[in-house]
């Protein structure tokens, strides 16, 4: 099993049983890439 599939079979349904994605302003997103650089961090 690569990572995302483990993600899709273990670690989402986890994260919907506790309530993410259901309780309003909860998010869950998929990964998406990051650009080459110098990452600045906010908050």
């Amino acid at each position: 099993m690569n990572e995302p599939e483990t993600r899709v079979e273990l670690i989402d349904p986890a994260l919907k049983a506790a309530g993410w994605s259901v309780v309003e302003g909860s998010r869950i997103r998929m990964e998406f890439p990051i650009n080459k650089g110098r990452l600045i961090g906010h908050g």
